[in-house]
């Protein structure tokens, strides 16, 4: 059975959300501080401390010889024998040091390094837990909103999310509960510093690990991810397992996943496209909706010149040129679109040199992206497509 002074430990450890053991060992520091300012000669000693009263004993730690030269950290083999006759030359002797009234002195000066020795040991507490959870998403309740960010509890610590966290469109009210990205875990002066994020694109990537059982077990992967928060994201997909679509696991029989995913975010877009070796290919699907014609790629400037019909244009482009942006970074070229009814005056123009390859370049123009086993949209991808417009919003 625990004794009254274990429980009162097991107590306040509770109260302060760590372990009894962070609790003994701030007592011991706390112990060992009050012992410092009222004996500074010894400088190694351990307590111990009596788990049923709570007494305290101090011992100095002295190494056994022959003969004595330093009386704070030596004592000879004869004395330490006279208390244990097993010691030998060489080991070390702990020899009981306590004060008279040591107890009551300890109680006095330990309270303040007790105090401070806890709220290091509450703050490191707190930090380990956190910094387990880095990355992934929690969900927390809005304490407060300010100019500077809005706070969110977390149960055991309090998060910000500042402005650029934050998703244009969504407004956020105290003792609304959300799910948020972990983003940061910092040590500072008063613990852990916590910022969250419903606007970095690893939101969006953790809501379909969440969603897919296929990604957490890491048959499909998710190759890259380009997101305007609020308003538009694009993710490419890949299989890691032979005749799995990789596209229909993200979308979900009828939509069902995707339309999950889509409900925390809001009025926010979500095109699925499929990830392609071939940087061609990648280019094509990236600018889903739009059909491609032909892409035409100088992979050491990462540039891409991508050819789509007259009335793809704005479609490839995008509202505010957003879908052509969003496909760049997603694929990492810089993409220009062009009008594929006027081929011959943009032929070769992603060579920086003005000196295109001319086995390149024919090879280009003969080999337009919508013959047999080049085609970007396969039937999961316009499957992805149909529920990105019919869900979320037209796909301009």
């Amino acid at each position: 059975m625990r004794s009254d002074f274990m429980l009162a430990l097991q107590q306040l450890a509770d109260e302060k959300g760590i372990q009894i053991e962070a609790v003994v060992n701030a007592l011991r520091t706390a112990i060992m501080s009050a012992f410092e300012d009222y004996n500074s000669d010894y400088d190694d000693i351990d307590i111990e401390i009596d788990p049923e009263t709570g007494d305290s004993t101090v011992y100095a730690n002295k190494t056994v010889v022959d003969v004595v030269s330093d009386d704070v950290h030596e004592i000879s083999l004869a004395e330490a024998r006279s208390y244990d006759q097993t010691m030998e030359l060489g080991e070390i002797f702990q020899i009981d040091i306590t004060p008279p009234n040591f107890g009551r002195i300890a109680t006095q000066k330990a309270r303040q390094a007790m105090q401070q020795a806890l709220r290091d040991a509450e703050r490191l507490e707190i930090y380990t837990h956190f910094i387990e959870h880095q990355g992934l998403l929690l969900v927390g309740r809005v304490t407060r909103v300010e100019n500077r960010g809005v706070f969110v509890d977390l149960g055991r610590g309090e998060a910000i999310m500042l402005p650029g966290d934050q998703v244009a469109g969504e407004f956020y009210r105290s003792g609304q509960r959300m799910r948020v990205l972990l983003l940061e875990v910092a040590e500072g002066g008063r613990g852990a510093q916590l910022r969250v994020s419903r606007a970095h694109a690893d939101f969006v990537r953790r809501l379909f690990e969440r969603e897919v059982p296929e990604i957490q077990n890491g048959l499909v992967d998710i190759a890259a991810i380009a997101r305007d928060a609020g308003v538009r994201t694009k993710l490419a997909v890949r299989s890691r397992q032979e005749g799995l679509d990789p596209v229909g696991s993200a979308v979900g029989m009828r939509g069902s996943r995707i339309q999950n995913v889509l409900r925390e975010l809001g009025q926010e877009k979500v095109e699925i496209i499929l990830y392609d070796d071939e940087p061609r290919v990648y280019v094509a699907n990236a600018l889903s909706p739009a059909r491609v014609r032909n892409v035409h790629v100088d992979l050491s400037h990462r540039v891409a010149d991508v050819f789509v019909p007259t009335d793809m244009v704005s479609l490839a482009i995008g509202r505010e040129g957003q879908n052509a942006r969003l496909a760049a970074r997603l694929t990492g070229f810089k993409i220009t679109i062009r009008d594929a009814s006027e081929p011959a005056e943009a032929l070769g123009v992603a060579e920086p040199d003005g000196t295109p390859d001319e086995e390149a370049k024919q090879d280009d123009v003969d080999a337009p992206l919508d013959e047999p086993g080049l085609s970007p949209e396969s039937d999961s991808a316009r499957m992805a497509e149909h529920v990105g417009r019919g869900v979320a919003g037209s796909g301009s």
